[in-house]
Order: C-alpha cells, then structure tokens, then sequence
C-alpha cells in the first residue's frame, strides 16, 4: 500500500472542520501522520458526485500502533466534535496491500 498526495486536490471540509479535525488529531494522537483519503477527497471535477452531504470523513494514520485504549479515545474525541459528519480512522499499514491511495494531507 502506498499513500501520496493527490495533486491538485481539495478537501471537502469547511476551514472549522479542518481545523477540529487538526485539533482531536494533535491532542489525542500527537507525532502522528494523518491523511483524508475517500469521497472528501476531490482531485477531479467528477469525483465531486460521489461526496454527498452525509459522506464521512475517511482518515488513515501513519506512526506507532496505537493501543486500543487510544483508539477508544480517538473514537470518542471524533464523535463528541461538533463536525457534522462520521470519522472513520484506519491504522494506514491495515489498508490493503498494493492500493495506490490518493489522499490529502493533514
């Protein structure tokens, strides 16, 4: 699996709910590396039909394993925000194998 940045993309999220995500992120899994990936992550005009207003917000993390606790809290930080939509995160060594993932960093 490799991940990398998606040129010429955007993030479908507000500047607020950038930087609540950047907020949890920094505060509960702080040293590690995020990347938006999925429907929020609009390289191309056509892409923009799949994102639809309940779309969820799609992260892969990249650093120490976390331990279960710690995603318990990740989880829970995400879901007390006050963004609008579902987050869900993967550890980035759990996405499969030999995908080209292109995603936004964060």
């Amino acid at each position: 699996m490799s991940i990398s940045a998606a040129e010429k993309a955007e993030l479908a999220l507000t500047q607020e709910q950038l930087e609540c995500v950047r907020r949890v992120l920094r505060d509960v899994v702080p040293g590690h590396r995020a990347w938006a990936f999925g429907s929020r992550v609009i390289n191309a005009p056509e892409a923009r039909t799949r994102l639809k207003p309940h779309s969820d917000l799609d992260l892969a993390l990249e650093g120490q394993a976390l331990k279960p606790q710690q995603w318990y809290v990740l989880r829970e930080a995400f879901s007390e925000s006050d963004l609008p939509m579902r987050v869900d995160v993967v550890d980035a060594m759990d996405l499969q194998v030999g995908w080209n993932i292109r995603a936004w960093p964060l």
